[in-house]
């Protein structure tokens, strides 16, 4: 089974469908964008944030290369009675003109995509953004259990291979995953203005384990 399956399949189940967007998203999409701003959600999975963008009158757009993933997203915006534009398609090639987004959201999704992909992704962001448009992309660090507790494939790249059911990773098994430090991410977004390289870390199994994450704001 590939990703692009494995997430189809893993989309279909409501414990794969997070209810409800994370805090630093919240504070950063209030603080950055106004009403009626056009932001894409890339790699929207079960629709968490599209939800949240719907409900707070910015013009909300996802996209992501699940189809189970677009059919959960569409569900929960009809439950709400919210709209937004929502569309299949993988994150290296987004369907959508140049320019036209006032900001891009893409949240814990381009660490599940090779190298290649990750660059051509990061070239279509900053298409689609408008000039002065800003990006804000979560990726997994270094410092993530699931890079220091798996086989390299290369220097970024790991194949996840999680024993422990009660770890989340263990639903990860079989994917490669890619992960970044400062150098990687300045390389894969020099196109952009960097504006800030911030981390979040949450630690698990009394402190012995760590979900790490670099949360990246960019601006075209």
């Amino acid at each position: 089974m590939n990703t692009q399956e494995k997430w189809h399949e893993m989309h279909s189940q409501k414990r794969h469908q997070p209810r409800y967007p994370s805090s630093d998203l919240v504070s950063f999409v209030l603080k950055n964008f106004k009403k009626d701003d056009q932001i894409l959600d890339l790699g929207c999975g079960g629709g968490r944030n599209v939800k949240f963008l719907a409900e707070n009158d910015f013009i909300a757009y996802g996209v992501d290369y699940s189809a189970n993933g677009i059919k959960a997203t569409q569900e929960l915006l009809d439950l709400h009675k919210l709209k937004a534009e929502l569309k299949i398609a993988s994150v290296d090639d987004i369907p959508y003109e140049d320019e036209k987004f006032d900001g891009v959201i893409c949240y814990g999704v381009l660490y599940y995509n090779p190298k290649e992909v990750i660059e051509k992704a990061a070239k279509e962001i900053y298409r689609v953004l408008k000039k002065g448009g800003i990006a804000y992309v979560v990726i997994r660090s270094l410092k993530d259990y699931r890079y220091l507790n798996n086989e390299k494939i290369s220097k970024y790249e790991v194949l996840i291979e999680e024993k422990d059911s009660s770890k989340s990773a263990f639903k990860e098994n079989g994917m490669k995953m890619y992960f970044f430090d400062k150098d990687e991410v300045k390389r894969v977004f020099g196109d952009f203005n960097i504006e800030e390289i911030n981390r979040i870390e949450t630690s698990y199994k009394n402190d012995s384990i760590y979900d790490s994450h670099y949360c990246v704001v960019l601006k075209k």
